[in-house]
C-alpha cells in the first residue's frame, strides 16, 4: 500500500467502477445474495516457504528433555532445515549420550585428526558435559587424553571412565578450566592425591568433585603445607585413599562455599578423626551421606553426628554406624533436618537395629518438625507389624506437618529402600 493519500487516489481512480448487477428476488421476498467467489490470489501456490524465526524454533526444542532417547529426536530435527539444523545441532552435542555403540563415530566427529591444528571441528564447541562413564575398552588413555584437550576450552562437566583414563589424561584435564563437575570415582587406575590436588589448582570454578575409590595414600610429611581446594566448592565426595591424618590436614582447610558432604569406601579412616574434621566444617555443611564400608566405623560411633552439623537438611548415613542416642541432643540439633535416609549392610544386627520408636517419638513431640522424609532399608525391618503401626502414624504426623508448614514437598511419608 502506498503511503500517502494522492498515490492512493491515482491507484484507485486508474481501476474503472464497478457497478454491482441488480439483485434478484425471490418469490417470497427475500432477496438472493450473491454467492463469494475466492479472490485469484488466494488461488495461487505461495511463492516461497513460510519459515519461523529461529528464536522461535529454539524455544520449541527447549521443551525436549536432555536425556539418551532424546538424542535421536534432535538428529531428526537438525534434517529438516537449516534453520532447524542450526537451533537443534547444539542440543544434539550439548550433552552427547555416549556408549560403544556411537562412540567410534562421535571421535571421528570431534577429533577428525590427532594433530589439531591440520583439522578441527566447530562442532566440539558445542560439547558442554562429556560422560564416558559407560564406556569401559572402547577407549584409550591416549584418545581420553586428546578428546579432553580439544574440548578444554567450553566443557563444564566431566565423569571419567573406568579404563582409558590415567596418569597422562591429568595434564590435559588441568587445561579444562571451566569444569563445574568432575567425577573421578569410576577410574581403576591407583591415583596419587598430591597429582589430583595438581590438576585441581587450575579449576577456579569447580563446584562438585567425586574423588576416585582407587586414590592412594601419600607419605605423610612433617612440613607438607594443606592441599589447596578449588575456591567455589560446593559438593565434595570422598572415596579411596583418605586417612585420620588428610582429614585433619587437608579437609578442614575446605571453603566455606563447601555444603554437601559424602564419604564411603574409605577403611583407614576412624571416628575420632572423622568427627574432629566435623566439628571444624560440620556447621556449615546441610546435606551429609556416610556409607558403608567403612571398616574402622564401630556401631554407635556416631552418635555425636548433630552435636557438629546442626544445619543439616538431609543425612543419609548406615545404621551400622548409630543408635537410638543419635536422636537423643538437644532440640536445636535436629531442627531443619527435612530428609533422613537410613541404609544397613549386610553385615549389620538387626535386633540392635535403629528402630521407628525414637523418631515416632520426638514427632509427637515436635522435636522434628522440618522433617517430612524418611528411607528406610529393607534389612532394619520396618515392615513387621508392630514397627508398621508406628510407621503409619509417622506418616500421619509427616503430612500433617507439611500441611500446617509447607516446605514444598510433593510428597511426604516413609518409604522402604529395597535391597539388592
Amino acid at each position: 500500500m502506498a503511503l500517502d493519500l494522492q498515490s492512493n487516489w491515482n491507484v484507485e481512480m486508474s481501476q474503472p467502477f464497478k457497478i454491482p448487477p441488480q439483485q434478484q428476488k425471490k418469490p417470497n421476498g427475500i432477496e438472493s445474495l450473491p454467492s463469494p467467489s475466492p479472490s485469484p490470489e488466494l488461488l495461487k501456490p505461495p511463492t516461497r516457504e513460510l519459515q519461523l524465526p529461529s528464536e522461535i524454533v529454539s524455544q520449541i526444542l527447549s521443551f525436549i528433555p536432555l536425556r539418551p532417547r532424546s538424542q535421536y529426536t534432535f538428529w531428526s530435527c537438525a534434517l529438516v532445515c537449516r534453520t532447524w539444523y542450526g537451533c537443534a545441532i547444539p542440543l544434539l552435542y550439548v550433552h552427547p549420550h555416549l556408549d560403544g555403540s556411537n562412540f567410534s563415530t562421535f571421535i571421528r566427529t570431534i577429533c577428525p585428526s590427532k594433530n589439531a591444528h591440520i583439522r578441527q571441528t566447530p562442532l566440539s564447541v558445542f560439547v558442554k558435559r562429556l560422560d564416558m562413564s559407560e564406556l569401559v575398552h572402547n577407549s584409550s588413555r591416549s584418545l581420553t587424553a586428546r578428546i579432553l584437550g580439544r574440548l578444554k576450552g567450553n566443557i563444564e562437566g566431566f565423569v571419567a571412565p573406568q579404563a582409558s583414563f590415567g596418569i597422562n589424561s591429568f595434564a590435559a584435564l588441568s587445561k579444562c578450566t571451566r569444569l563445574r563437575v568432575l567425577d573421578l570415582s569410576l577410574i581403576s587406575a591407583s591415583i596419587s592425591n598430591r597429582l589430583l590436588f595438581q590438576t585441581l589448582k587450575s579449576m577456579t570454578e569447580l563446584e562438585t568433585l567425586f574423588f576416585p575409590r582407587s586414590s592412594s595414600l601419600d607419605e605423610a610429611k612433617t612440613n607438607q603445607e594443606p592441599y589447596t581446594w578449588p575456591p567455589k566448592l560446593k559438593a565434595l565426595h570422598l572415596a579411596g585413599g583418605i586417612n585420620d591424618h588428610f582429614l585433619l590436614e587437608h579437609l578442614i582447610n575446605v571453603p566455606k562455599t563447601l555444603s554437601k558432604f559424602s564419604i564411603q569406601h574409605c577403611s583407614q579412616v576412624h571416628a575420632s578423626p572423622l568427627l574432629d574434621a566435623l566439628q571444624i566444617i560440620g556447621p556449615q555443611i546441610q546435606h551429609l551421606t556416610i556409607r558403608p564400608p567403612m571398616s574402622q566405623l564401630a556401631p554407635g560411633s556416631l552418635d555425636d553426628l548433630f552435636r557438629y552439623c546442626n544445619s543439616l537438611t538431609a543425612l543419609r548415613i548406615s545404621a551400622d554406624y548409630i543408635t537410638e542416642s543419635l536422636f537423643c541432643h538437644s532440640q536445636t540439633f535436629y531442627s531443619t533436618l527435612r530428609i533422613l535416609d537410613i541404609e544397613a549392610s549386610p553385615m549389620l544386627d538387626v535386633a540392635e537395629a535403629v528402630g521407628p520408636d525414637m523418631i515416632h517419638s520426638l514427632l509427637c513431640k515436635d522435636v522434628l518438625q522440618s522433617l517430612r522424609v524418611v528411607r528406610v532399608s529393607s534389612r532394619l525391618g520396618w515392615t513387621r507389624p508392630r514397627e508398621a503401626r508406628i510407621v503409619e502414624s509417622m506418616e500421619d504426623i509427616l503430612e500433617d506437618n507439611e500441611e500446617a508448614n509447607p516446605l514444598g514437598f510433593e510428597a511426604t511419608g516413609v518409604w522402604e529402600i529395597p535391597e539388592p
